[in-house]
């Protein structure tokens, strides 16, 4: 997957990717059900006890899934970086206040996008209903000329990538939960605390089967 690149840096990021506490507790082995739901336009919601600090507490888009591998965009860490500063000459990108998102630790100075439109978003890719994903410059310049604002538009810097059966491995040993994706989460207002609602939504969901989540940290 191609990524429009750009050399800004970063800023106050860090902090989010640091590793939690348990980050050593073994995940618990599940069934290999969810592995079928893989699919681009799937949520997928990290496992409470999933040790990497570059997913611990993340909701994932997955934006496409092969024999290949997979890619997603992780959609609940925002950085301190405006757009305006990273999109900076671009026509409509000045004035935009609104932080510029962390996708993923592979290519952490490439710039990706989604854009929320029923209709077609003209050099972008379809991965779910309303939900287009933009790698090149044209639509994301379109996008910011036009005026799309954060509720219908948001920029990425990185994404998240699994080489060949390697996300297939994770979800059979319970790192990741996987659903059908929901548009309004994509564009969640309040993202900081999308994979609390998600994760007890998945432990809601497991009850209600009749299934023992794994042991787990406390909500909070």
């Amino acid at each position: 997957m191609g990524v429009w690149r750009c050399a800004a840096v970063l800023v106050g990021c860090a902090a989010m990717l640091g590793e939690p506490a348990d980050a050593q507790r073994p995940l618990p082995q599940m069934h290999r059900g969810s592995v079928k739901a893989l699919a681009a336009g799937r949520f997928l919601v990290a496992s409470r006890h999933l040790p990497d600090p570059n997913f611990s507490e993340t909701v994932v888009l997955l934006a496409e899934f092969g024999e290949e591998g997979a890619m997603g965009l992780v959609l609940n860490r925002r950085s301190e970086l405006p757009v305006g500063r990273l999109l900076s000459g671009m026509k409509g990108a000045a004035a935009r206040l609104d932080a510029v998102f962390v996708g993923g630790p592979v290519a952490p100075t490439g710039i990706v996008a989604l854009a929320r439109s029923r209709a077609e978003v003209a050099g972008a890719k379809r991965i779910l209903d309303e939900v287009h994903l933009i790698t090149t410059r044209p639509p994301l310049e379109a996008l910011l000329g036009g005026g799309a604002t954060p509720d219908v538009f948001r920029v990425y810097l990185g994404y998240a990538g699994w080489s060949a059966s390697q996300l297939e491995a994770e979800v059979a040993l319970g790192a990741w939960h996987v659903f059908s994706a929901d548009v309004d989460v994509v564009f969640d207002a309040d993202p900081e605390t999308a994979w609390r609602r998600q994760i007890r939504r998945t432990e809601s969901l497991m009850a209600r089967a009749g299934l023992t989540p794994p042991a787990s940290r406390p909500p909070r």
